[in-house]
């Protein structure tokens, strides 16, 4: 194939299982995932088709496929397709088990396996290799390659429950197999159509950038590749063969950890790096604005960077390190579940790396006031990202000798304050931010003496209710202009951390405390405002706690 061409055809099981096509199935991918359901149908198909239509052809999918130029052999990279050519790899050592006539035996064995010819100079080599994933070498050489290997059951039981997924996953897959075909009639006609009449179509190149975009364009099915894919083969290329397996496990263990969160965790190193507002998807950003700029070496260097900030991850967001206070863990709790934006995690994690806990709770909390108060106020999230942005540089120019002066006079904290209060000020229930400010409320009102937990649940709740009833001593408390003017106000809203049956909520005051009480519903204590048993709830009680809490919100920077 000449470089950068693009190769397309439609080929037979067998022409795909011969000497034409060796298969890596590379350490980005996922392991073997298929389970009873995807094998059961796949072989119902097909025998149906053998039974019924055997003349036809039948479409078993496509392969999308990198070729890696080896100078030897044939062999091709499988971005799309691994889990339906697993399947058959393994299907073809069944097969092999099952039947009696030594030619197709002869024949499966050639399919999955080259045989080592000392004299021809022909080395051993298995259709399908798997890089890096622990054992699972070792596990189709023993039951796959090996003559019998499949009939070995009380083996493969116990390797249907190795941690392993593709292990475990191949066992019991193996087993399926054995089963659904063992009870079918006419195997060695079956296999005659099998490989004749069931084709792949594939699609090739050896431009790595190409090879994803097909994938990309091509895969309709399935789990599609992530950014975070691709950079990993991208690094993972890079190291050398002697540390190839520790890297790779280091990548495949912070993967494993972040799950789908894992792309999200990325941008954050990216945003670490760069320290500008993204202009181009994940993969770009890291090959343009990273790797060609010379902020960081593909690799190990990329690996080990990643390593260390999800150290400080699990250190500083995940609250792991003890060392750390409950003023600043009761913060980042707060934080974590109110703020719908986490641009505030690069920052801080930033800062850490950099001064570990020198001031870090000041930080945080100028950090907290920012961010918070862009988000109150209304700045657009373009801004509000740059203004993350401009924390991280002025983090990079900084020292340990000037540290004070950043956090108690730089005015990358300074938000609009005009703005923030008439936000607060008004009337809040229905912005998406006023359960954070109440959770702020709470934070600044508690004495941080103990480590507030995560709160499964949290309401807001109206304590001067949206709609009471005609009869209700609210309607002689307060007029209708009053009941509109202060309902939706912070001073006339509380937090609950448990759910509450709902006919509690038009429940007159002195009723309503005395429910929230004897029936344990969660109240946060913070404002008192059910536990004080003289408080009578009134206009003036609003006013005084309106100026108070907004006050509160207002001058807690520092």
């Amino acid at each position: 194939m000449s470089s950068g061409a693009i190769e397309a055809d439609k080929q037979i099981l067998q022409k795909i299982f011969s000497q034409d096509f060796w298969f890596v199935i590379p350490e980005y991918q996922r392991p073997y995932v298929w389970q009873k359901d995807n094998i059961e149908e796949l072989i119902e198909d097909l025998y149906y088709a053998f039974e019924h239509k055997e003349d036809n052809e039948y479409f078993l999918g496509s392969l999308v496929l990198k070729n890696t130029n080896n100078q030897n052999f044939t062999e091709y990279e499988v971005l799309d397709g691994q889990q339906r050519l697993t399947t058959f790899f393994m299907m073809i050592a069944v097969l092999r088990d099952l039947l009696e006539d030594e030619d197709y035996k002869s024949t499966m064995r050639e399919m999955i396996y080259q045989k080592e010819n000392k004299l021809k100079k022909i080395p051993s080599r298995n259709r399908i290799t798997y890089y890096i994933r622990d054992n699972v070498e070792s596990f189709i050489s023993e039951f796959i390659i090996s003559d019998n290997g499949t009939l070995k059951k009380d083996e493969l039981l116990h390797r249907a429950e190795s941690d392993n997924i593709s292990i475990s996953n191949m066992a019991n897959g193996i087993l399926i197999i054995n089963n659904l075909l063992s009870q079918k009639e006419n195997l060695e006609e079956f296999v005659v159509f099998l490989l004749n009449k069931a084709l792949f179509i594939y699609v090739s190149t050896d431009n790595t950038e190409d090879a994803f975009r097909l994938f990309t364009i091509l895969n309709d099915r399935g789990i599609p590749l992530t950014s975070a894919d691709i950079l990993k083969s991208t690094n993972i290329g890079q190291i050398q063969k002697e540390e190839l397996k520790k890297y790779s496990k280091i990548w495949e263990e912070i993967e494993a950890k972040y799950g789908d969160n894992f792309d999200r965790f990325l941008v954050f190193i990216r945003n670490i790096l760069v320290k500008q507002k993204a202009n181009a998807n994940l993969l770009d950003e890291f090959e343009k604005n990273i790797y060609e700029k010379g902020k960081l070496n593909k690799g190990k260097d990329t690996i080990d960077l990643l390593s260390k900030y999800d150290e400080i991850y699990d250190e500083i967001i995940e609250l792991e390190n003890k060392k750390l206070s409950n003023e600043y863990k009761n913060l980042i709790t707060i934080m974590k579940i109110g703020l719908q934006s986490e641009d505030w995690i690069p920052p801080l994690m930033y800062y850490y790396s950099k001064f570990k806990f020198n001031r870090l709770d000041d930080f945080l909390k100028r950090l907290e006031y920012k961010f918070a108060g862009d988000l109150v106020a209304q700045e657009s999230p373009t801004t509000r990202i740059e203004n993350m942005n401009k924390i991280m540089r002025e983090i990079e120019k900084i020292d340990i000798s000037n540290l004070n002066d950043f956090i108690n006079n730089s005015d990358v904290f300074d938000i609009n304050k005009r703005a923030y209060r008439e936000v607060i000020d008004g009337n809040i229930y229905k912005r998406r931010f006023n359960r954070y400010l109440l959770l702020k409320l709470e934070y600044l009102m508690t004495d941080n003496t103990v480590h507030l937990s995560s709160y499964k649940t949290i309401s807001v709740e109206h304590i001067l209710p949206q709609n009471p009833s005609i009869n209700s001593q609210w309607r002689n408390d307060f007029t209708d202009e009053e009941r509109e003017f202060w309902t939706h106000k912070i001073a006339n809203l509380v937090l609950i951390s448990k759910r509450k049956n709902s006919k509690l909520s038009n429940l007159d005051y002195e009723d309503k405390k005395e429910k929230y009480l004897n029936e344990r519903i969660d109240v946060f204590k913070g404002s008192k405002v059910f536990i004080d048993k003289n408080l009578k709830w009134t206009v003036d009680v609003l006013q005084k706690r309106q100026e108070k809490l907004v006050n509160m919100l207002i001058n807690n920077s520092l």
